[in-house]
């Protein structure tokens, strides 16, 4: 009998179950596991490296996602080209010292599940400062975020993203082994055990040590809300990677997990250098789920009267949308059509807020259909009618409550 010599995917898989399974203890079960295209670690396709001596080729390339099952813990493993490790110098641009967690100081790893891919309940908000949308149809439930400062990067995105943030978990105990990241997560915090029909949205982007406090973009309103990514600009910098498009809307992610077979430049050059929309990206499914979920019926006819929408959706929080565009344009309590893929209405909301550069609106019909990178129709304001009065309110009850009050505007 002729023996062959196992694959390297199998050896790993192998050197993992051995690692983890100690006496008298079973072998954690493998659920997933996929496997990245290597020297990718561009975005899309233009991005360049930050210049600073510690970093090297393949800290940002993902190689390898694996799902495991041990006991009533899930196992989250993700490997890089390069091994992982912490830097002896801990200062970058403040005279103090980072204080780093997870045996992480270079990335953020963020690993967007889809428990359920027959539901198009879920979110579909990123971590604030990366930058992207996911696939029109696909939303996740329960996210795991790998970040030198969980804590901080928590708070941040609590702050931006109140409702998205409750599902999404940052843990402060990551294990290391070379170029391997190890997360271990209760099963409950997952909703339960994986199967597999989860799907997956694995992105690696750099990480900040320190979050910006511009006097002047605070003054300005132009803030970004942002976990600790790293920046991108035309040029690199020791602490920035270079390449950066001509547009506000080119993703900060540097590398994620896609198939077989899709193109990550296309994937990731996908943004609206215009629009504003930001690139999508797919999840991955170690089992085929059905076809993207479709839009709902129209709520109203499309008016080709009207030109092309100038705004777009950048974040969704809850009820609470935060959209981009010329904020001249529109009136509060102005209604306005979220647009699907093919120009279509698919949901409805109102203007609460106006902002410099946009508005927050409140959703009125359609909240699980709002995504961000979608276009968004507002009437014209001249062609508003006032809303019927209300009935007067049975002595017994309060007062009727108005939209909810905006929290936090995110551009």
């Amino acid at each position: 009998m002729r023996l062959h010599a196992p694959s390297p995917l199998a050896t790993a898989l192998l050197v993992t179950a051995l690692a983890w399974a100690g006496p008298g203890r079973a072998a954690p079960r493998l659920v997933a596991t996929f496997e990245d295209a290597r020297d990718d670690a561009f975005g899309p396709g233009s991005y360049a490296p930050p210049g600073d001596t510690q970093f090297q080729p393949g800290d940002f390339d993902l190689r390898r996602f694996t799902v495991l099952v041990d006991g009533s813990d899930v196992i989250f493993e993700v490997t890089l080209g390069a091994d992982i490790r912490v830097p002896q110098d801990l200062y970058r641009t403040s005279g103090t010292p980072a204080r780093l967690w997870n045996n992480l100081s270079l990335q953020n790893i963020d690993i967007y599940i889809d428990t359920d891919p027959a539901s198009p309940a879920g979110h579909t908000a990123c971590v604030p400062g990366r930058r992207v949308a996911f696939e029109a149809g696909r939303t996740w439930k329960r996210a795991v975020i790998l970040t030198p400062q969980p804590g901080l990067a928590r708070a941040v995105t609590a702050d931006a993203l109140p409702v998205a943030a409750r599902s999404m978990l940052f843990p402060e105990r990551v294990q290391l082994r070379g170029r391997t990241l190890i997360a271990r997560v209760p099963a409950d915090e997952l909703g339960g055990l994986p199967t597999a029909a989860w799907g997956y949205s694995v992105h690696v982007s750099g990480a900040t040590w320190e979050r910006s406090l511009k006097v002047i973009d605070r003054l300005t309103g132009r803030l970004e809300a942002d976990a600790f990514t790293m920046p991108i600009l035309s040029l690199r910098e020791a602490f920035a990677f270079g390449g950066a498009p001509e547009s506000d809307a080119f993703p900060r992610v540097i590398d994620v997990l896609l198939a077989p077979g899709q193109d990550q430049r296309a994937v990731l050059g996908a943004f609206g250098s215009v629009s504003g929309a930001w690139a999508r990206v797919p999840f991955v499914y170690a089992q085929p789920p059905g076809p993207p979920l479709a839009p709902g019926p129209e709520t109203a006819p499309a008016t080709a009267a009207w030109p092309p929408p100038p705004f777009t959706v950048v974040d969704v929080s809850g009820a609470m949308v935060t959209i981009t565009g010329p904020a001249k344009e529109l009136k509060a309590m102005q209604l306005g059509q979220v647009l699907g893929a093919k120009g279509e209405p698919v949901a409805r909301l109102v203007i609460v807020q106006l902002l410099e550069k946009g508005a927050v609106a409140s959703v009125v019909e359609g909240g699980d259909r709002i995504v961000p990178g979608a276009r968004v129709r507002f009437e014209p304001a001249a062609t508003l009618q006032a809303p019927p009065a209300a009935p007067p309110a049975a002595p017994t009850q309060g007062p009727a409550e108005g939209p909810a009050p905006a929290g936090p505007a995110t551009p």
